[in-house]
C-alpha cells in the first residue's frame, strides 16, 4: 500500500528544524547532494545601492564569477540570420531546434537529473531576440562589463547587438506605439507607471504534466503530422488564410518538437560517453541509467518516478527556459509525481531515501538555473531573486479531501536538508488539511528560510471564478511566481508580456496633490485636470482626484498592452510550447493567439498600496477631522521633504495606521483598495478581459520608492514604500499579529495579494507550535486573505549578519514572494526587512 502522511515513520521534522547542518556531512541528505550543493554557482545579483541601479551605474556583482551565456545569443542570432523572410512561427521553431542542436551541454559529477538552458554552470542565458538595446553599453562600461571576455564583448557589440538593432521584440513593439497616446508607457521611470514589461518578454506556461507524462512528446509530434496530413487532404475546402495559419503552425510544432527530442538525445549520448570513460563502477551505472532514462523520456511516456522527474525537467529546460524567456513556474509537485512514486514504492523500484535524493538533485538544478540576463535596472534590481518558481504542495482533491501525501513531506524534507531558496514552496491550505502536514510545515518555517509560503486554496479557486473560468477549470488552479494564479492548461500569462505593467500608487497620489487645480501640469495637457487640494473638503475628494489619474494611466497602459499583444501574436509565436498544450495542438493555433480567447489577465502590479491608504487616513484625520494642519501646510512640508517640519511629520507618522485593527485606518484601506480595483475593472483590453490588480510586487517596493517624493503618512522622499500589497507599513503594526489579520481580513478578496509577517523563532517552538498552527487556521478562516508568508529570524541575528556576513552564507529571509540569501541583499533591502515588526503571541 502507498504510504500516507499519517503512516510515515518520520512524521516529525523537529530534528531537522533544530540543526543548521542536518547531517554529519553538512547540507543534503546524502554526501552526493551535499557535494553538489557545495559546488553550486549562486546566480543572484548583489546590488550595493539601488540609486546606482536606477541611474544605470550599478555594477552586477555575484558571490563568485558568473558569466553571460554568449553561446545562446550567438546561435539564436545565427538561426534568425538564416531564416529571414520565412514565417515567424517557422523562424521561431527553427531557432529553437538550432539551439537544441548547437548549445553546449554538460553533466556535472554526481548529477542524477540532467539538463540546463545555460551553456555552463557559471553562465546565465541572454535573449537578444527580446531586447538588446541596453547590452552594448552594459558589457562595455555598465553593469555586465565584468561578465564577458574582450572577445565576447566585441562579438556582442559588433555582431549580436548590431543584428538585433531594430529587429527585436521590444523594437517591433516600440515601432507601433504612438508617443502622443502612450507617452508614459514609453517613458517608464520616472512616470508613475512602468508598463514596458514586454521588454522583458517573460512567459509562464501552465503545462498539463500528467497528460504529457502519459503521452510522451513523440506522440504529440505524430498528432501534429496527422493533423497536417488531414489539412492537406481537404485543403481546397478551407479558406486560404486558415489553411496557411494551420499549416505553418503544425509544421513549426513538428520542427520545434523534434528539436526538443534531439536535445534530450544529445544528453543521452553525452551520458554514454561519460559512462564509457568512467572508472568508478557505481557512477558508470548511474550515467548508463541517465542515458537509458533519456532514451525513454520525454519522447515516450514516463514509467517510473525517476523517468517522470527527468521528463519534467527536460520540458522545463528545453521548452520553458531555452527557446523563450520562461519565468514564473508553478506546478503541483506532490500530485503530478505521486502515481509514479506510489507505484515505485509499492513495487520496490525505489526507496524513500532514494526518492528524497532524487528530489534534492532536482531542487539543486532549479537553484542553479538563475534568472535570464535582461535590462540591468530590472535584472540587478530584483534584490536577491533568481527564477520565480512556485512549487505547489498539499491542497485538496476534487472531492475536497486532503491531497497531502508523502511527496509533500519529501519536498519539505529536501528543502530542510539543502537550505536553498529555490524552488520556493507554496503550501495550499484548505479546510481539511492534515494537522500533521501543517506541523511539518511549521518545523520547516522555523528554520528561517521563508519556506513555505501559505495560500488559501479556496481563494485561489475563487480568483479563477472571478476571472470567468468555470468551476471545473478553477479546480486546476496553480500558484506561480509570487502570488499569481493560473489555470493548468489554460495559457494565462503566456504571451511574452506579464501584465499591463506596474503602477506606483504613492506617486499618483503625489501628482494629485502637486498638480491639482485648473492649470494642472502645463507640460502635460493630456493629463486629467483635478481639483486643487487646497479647495478640498475631505480626503474623499483627494481619493477621487487620485482615481481620475489611475483611470488615465490604466487606459494608457491598456492601449499599449493591446498594441504589444498584437505584435507578439504576429511576430513572436511559441511553436514548441504550442505543441505541448492540448488546444493549440488540436486546432493548429499558436498559444499566443489562443490566449486571446481565454482570460488574457491584463494585470496591474500594485506598488505602495498601503503607503497610499495610510496617507489618505492621515490627511483625513489631521487636516479635515482635527484641523490641526491646513492642506497648504501639508503641501509645503511635503515639498520640503519634511525638513524643518519634524514635529508635524511625527504627527502624520503617528496617525492611524492599517495593520492594528483600527477601524479608522482600515476603513480607508478598504475604501482605497475597492475603489482602485473598481477603477481598473472599468477598463478592458481589446479581447474583453477586465484590467485587474496583482499583488506580485517582488522587490519593487524598494526600487519605486526612489522615484517617490515624501508622502502624507510621514514617509520621507526616496525611501521604501510599503512591501507586499496587504502588508502593513514596516514597523507600523504594533498591536500584534491577530490585529494584522483582522485589518487584512476587512479588505474583501478581489485578486492575488501578498501579506508579509514576521515572528520570533521561539513562537514556532514546543508548545507555541500549537498557537502558531491556530493562528494559521484563523488566517484561513478569515476567508478574505489569499496569502501569508513569514520571516522567522530575529533581529539580533540579522544585525550580526550585517556586520559579519562571512558567518551567515546560508542565512535566508523572505523578501516578497520569494526567499533570498541575506548576503545577496543590499543594506537597504536588509534594513527594510529588519524594520518589519517582530510579532509574538
Amino acid at each position: 500500500m502507498a504510504q500516507t502522511v499519517s503512516e510515515l515513520d518520520r512524521i516529525s521534522s523537529e530534528e531537522q528544524a533544530s540543526k543548521q547542518a542536518p547531517h554529519e556531512w553538512g547540507l543534503g541528505s546524502t554526501p552526493r547532494t551535499a557535494a553538489l550543493r557545495a559546488e553550486l554557482k549562486w546566480k543572484a545579483a548583489v546590488i550595493k545601492d539601488f540609486e546606482d541601479v536606477i541611474s544605470g551605474l550599478g555594477k552586477c556583482e555575484f558571490r563568485e564569477s558568473v558569466r553571460i551565456d554568449v553561446d545562446r545569443a550567438r546561435f539564436i542570432t545565427e538561426s534568425f540570420r538564416q531564416t529571414d523572410g520565412q514565417p515567424w512561427a517557422t523562424r521561431q521553431a527553427k531557432a529553437s531546434a538550432h539551439l537544441c542542436e548547437k548549445l553546449p551541454i554538460f553533466i556535472k559529477a554526481g548529477e542524477l537529473i540532467v539538463g540546463d538552458p545555460n551553456s555552463a554552470p557559471d553562465e546565465l542565458r541572454w535573449h537578444p531576440e527580446i531586447d538588446s538595446h541596453y547590452m552594448a553599453d552594459a558589457v562595455t562600461t555598465g553593469s555586465f562589463s565584468e561578465m564577458v571576455t574582450d572577445a565576447e564583448r566585441e562579438e556582442i557589440v559588433s555582431q549580436i547587438c548590431a543584428f538585433w538593432d531594430g529587429r527585436g521584440v521590444a523594437d517591433r513593439i516600440k515601432a507601433v506605439l504612438p508617443e502622443d497616446l502612450c507617452q508614459d508607457v514609453i517613458q517608464g521611470f520616472p512616470s508613475p507607471i512602468e508598463a514596458k514589461l514586454w521588454e522583458m518578454g517573460p512567459v509562464s506556461q501552465a503545462y498539463e504534466f500528467p497528460v504529457l507524462f502519459k503521452q510522451g512528446v513523440q506522440a504529440r509530434i505524430e498528432t501534429a503530422q496527422q493533423k497536417l496530413k488531414e489539412l492537406n487532404d481537404r485543403a481546397e475546402q478551407i479558406p486560404p488564410a486558415e489553411y496557411l495559419e494551420k499549416k505553418t503552425n503544425w509544421e513549426a510544432m513538428i520542427i520545434g518538437g523534434k528539436g526538443l527530442l534531439r536535445f534530450a538525445q544529445r544528453y543521452a549520448e553525452l551520458a554514454r560517453r561519460l559512462a564509457a570513460d568512467e572508472k568508478d563502477d557505481g557512477r558508470k551505472r548511474e550515467l548508463e541509467e541517465i542515458a537509458a532514462t533519456l532514451d525513454q523520456v520525454p519522447a515516450r511516456p514516463a514509467r517510473t518516478f525517476r523517468e517522470a522527474v527527468q521528463f519534467y525537467w527536460m520540458i522545463e529546460v528545453a521548452a520553458r527556459f531555452m527557446p523563450v524567456y520562461g519565468h514564473g513556474c508553478g506546478f503541483r509537485f506532490d500530485q503530478i509525481f505521486w502515481p509514479y512514486y506510489e507505484a515505485d514504492i509499492r513495487q520496490g523500484r525505489i526507496t524513500r531515501d532514494e526518492a528524497l535524493e532524487l528530489i534534492e538533485c532536482l531542487f539543486l538544478k532549479i537553484q542553479e538555473l538563475g534568472i535570464a540576463v535582461e535590462w540591468p535596472v530590472t535584472f540587478t534590481g530584483q534584490a536577491g531573486a533568481e527564477i520565480f518558481y512556485a512549487l505547489n504542495i498539499c491542497g485538496s482533491k476534487d472531492d475536497g479531501s486532503d491531497a497531502s501525501n508523502d511527496l509533500s513531506c519529501l519536498a519539505m524534507e529536501a528543502m530542510a536538508n539543502l537550505h536553498l531558496n529555490q524552488p520556493p514552496l507554496a503550501l495550499r491550505y484548505h479546510g481539511n488539511i492534515s494537522p500533521e502536514i501543517v506541523d511539518r510545515a511549521i518545523d520547516l518555517l522555523h528554520l528561517g528560510m521563508g519556506h513555505p509560503s501559505w495560500y488559501n486554496e479556496d481563494l485561489m479557486k475563487k480568483g479563477c471564478l472571478l476571472r470567468g473560468y468555470s468551476p471545473a477549470e478553477a479546480q486546476r488552479v496553480q500558484m506561480v511566481a509570487c502570488v499569481t494564479n493560473v489555470v493548468d492548461g489554460m495559457y494565462v500569462v503566456s504571451t511574452g508580456a506579464v501584465g499591463v505593467g506596474g503602477m506606483i500608487l504613492p506617486k499618483i497620489l503625489e501628482e494629485a496633490l502637486r498638480e491639482g487645480g485648473p492649470v494642472g501640469d502645463p507640460d502635460r495637457p493630456d493629463k486629467p485636470k483635478t481639483k486643487d487640494p487646497r479647495e478640498m473638503r475631505s480626503a474623499d475628494e483627494l481619493l477621487e482626484a487620485f482615481l481620475q489619474r489611475v483611470s488615465f494611466y490604466t487606459k494608457q497602459m491598456a492601449f499599449g498592452w493591446n498594441l504589444a499583444q498584437e505584435v507578439l501574436m504576429n511576430t513572436y509565436p511559441d511553436p514548441v510550447n504550442s505543441l505541448l498544450l492540448d488546444e493549440p495542438l488540436e486546432r493548429g493555433i499558436d498559444l499566443k493567439r489562443l490566449h486571446k480567447e481565454h482570460d488574457t489577465y491584463p494585470a496591474v502590479f500594485i506598488m505602495g498600496q498601503i503607503t497610499t491608504a495610510d496617507s489618505l487616513a492621515a490627511v483625513q484625520k489631521l487636516v479635515f477631522d482635527e484641523r490641526k494642519y491646513t492642506m497648504d501646510e501639508l503641501l509645503t512640508a511635503l515639498g520640503e521633504d519634511w525638513e524643518g517640519y519634524e514635529a508635524m511629520r511625527q504627527d502624520f507618522l503617528h496617525a492611524p495606521k492599517y495593520g492594528n485593527d483600527d477601524d479608522y485606518a482600515d476603513a480607508w484601506t478598504v475604501k482605497l483598495t475597492t475603489r482602485f480595483e473598481e477603477t481598473l475593472n472599468q477598463v478592458t483590453d481589446a479581447w474583453g478581459s477586465k484590467v485587474t490588480s496583482d499583488g506580485s510586487t517582488a522587490a519593487g517596493y524598494q526600487m519605486v520608492g526612489l522615484t517617490c517624493g515624501a508622502t502624507p503618512d510621514g514617509r520621507k522622499a526616496m525611501t521604501v514604500v510599503s512591501d507586499g500589497s496587504r502588508s502593513p507599513i514596516a514597523g507600523a503594526d504594533h498591536n500584534g499579529p491577530t490585529a494584522v489579520l483582522n485589518s487584512a481580513a476587512k479588505i474583501p478578496y478581489q485578486h492575488a495579494d501578498l501579506l508579509n509577517q514576521r515572528f520570533m523563532p521561539v513562537f514556532l517552538e514546543n508548545g507555541n507550535k500549537r498557537l502558531f498552527a491556530a493562528y494559521l487556521r484563523e488566517w484561513y478562516d478569515k476567508g478574505t486573505v489569499p496569502h501569508i508568508q513569514f520571516n522567522v529570524v530575529d533581529n539580533a541575528v540579522l544585525r550580526d549578519a550585517q556586520e559579519h556576513p562571512e558567518n551567515y552564507r546560508d542565512l535566508q529571509v523572505r523578501v516578497a514572494g520569494y526567499s533570498a540569501f541575506w548576503i545577496d541583499l543590499c543594506k537597504d533591502t536588509q534594513d527594510s526587512i529588519i524594520a518589519r515588526t517582530e510579532h509574538c503571541f
